[in-house]
């Protein structure tokens, strides 16, 4: 090869290999040297392309060049295709962090708790508190039944059936997964602890519905199985449960509830009164943990029939109407 043609493909190469260089590094920079300068939040609807998901990217400070963020995607998707969702980005992230994250669907998720014995109301009311659905979605949710049908037969609402337990949701959920989840995890853990039961002493609906009742009225793990067993002897004796808690729901469902209950309120007039209405309400009062719904499917086997709250804490059991008036009489003369 002649001196000529040598130098000139000496040249070519060199500049080939610094082009490539550059190449090299201006990808590399614009996609691991470079860091958001702030905290940033960016939603990714679903069916968006991925031109304007990358847009939206740059837009948000988050992807210097939408170009070396095409480039990366098409080598590293692998199969994967960018996740819809919401995300949420600490100052400092590099753009192939945010990338991977949308790859993977590591979409920003919140953390909400329910407590044991919170009715319907209060549960929607805590979703509605963080963004998930509104008072009147959560509302239109309880008419759906047919989700707890198969486990518990028909019941007349989905009061009592959002499981009491911890959670975490992607942000942006909507109020019926949501609510289906818990509806879910209530099934889950009430076959769980009906199988360990064994033979049950009612229907899956009259347990569910007097395990709101335990709930409501005791948070001791020691009293628990003994109030069940409470309700269900009367239950079996035909007598009225009378049981406070039913009353204060009755009221709330009612509109009519005003912080505090009254004598005059176990006149009320609502078939879940337990003081006028024979039996057990028509579904529970509330959403009973797993340990109400344990002792509920196994009540205690006790004489007693009646029972009384401690200002302390805790309750006093009587099994005859006279040792009942006796220790209400002696808790009334202890307060004075």
């Amino acid at each position: 090869m002649a001196p000529g043609w040598r130098r000139a493909a000496a040249a070519s190469g060199l500049a080939l290999a610094l082009g490539t260089l550059g190449a090299g590094l201006w990808l590399a920079n614009a996609l691991w040297g470079f860091r958001a300068s702030r905290p940033s939040e960016v939603w990714v609807a679903e069916g968006t392309a991925a031109r304007q998901i990358l847009t939206e990217l740059e837009a948000a400070g988050l992807v210097p060049s939408p170009r070396a963020a095409r480039l990366y995607l098409r080598a590293a998707s692998r199969g994967r295709s960018l996740h819809y969702g919401c995300y949420r980005f600490a100052a400092g992230a590099r753009p192939v962090e945010v990338l991977e994250a949308i790859l993977d669907g590591r979409v920003a998720m919140f953390e909400v708790t329910v407590v044991e014995g919170s009715d319907a109301a209060a549960i929607g009311a805590t979703f509605t508190a963080h963004g998930v659905g509104t008072v009147e979605h959560w509302q239109q949710l309880l008419s759906r039944v047919a989700w707890v049908e198969g486990a518990v037969g028909t019941a007349p609402s989905l009061e009592g059936f959002l499981f009491p337990d911890t959670y975490r949701f992607a942000v942006g959920i909507a109020a019926e997964p949501a609510a289906r989840h818990l509806v879910e995890r209530f099934v889950t853990v009430w076959r769980e602890e009906a199988a360990a039961a064994g033979h049950l002493w009612g229907s899956p609906l009259e347990i569910v519905t007097l395990a709101s009742l335990v709930e409501a009225e005791t948070s001791l793990e020691a009293e628990r199985a003994l109030i069940a067993g409470v309700f269900v002897n009367r239950l079996r004796r035909g007598m009225p449960l009378q049981c406070d808690p039913t009353v204060v729901y009755a009221l709330k469902r009612r509109g009519e509830w005003q912080g505090r209950l009254l004598r005059a309120h176990w006149q009320v007039d609502d078939p879940y009164n337990t003081y006028r209405s024979q039996g057990l309400p028509p579904g529970p009062i509330n959403s009973p943990g797993r340990a109400a719904l344990r002792a509920a499917c196994v009540p205690a086997a006790t004489s007693h029939l009646f029972f009384v709250a401690r200002p302390e804490g805790g309750h006093t059991f009587s099994t005859t109407l006279a040792e009942h008036n006796r220790a209400v009489a002696r808790l009334r003369a202890a307060g004075r």
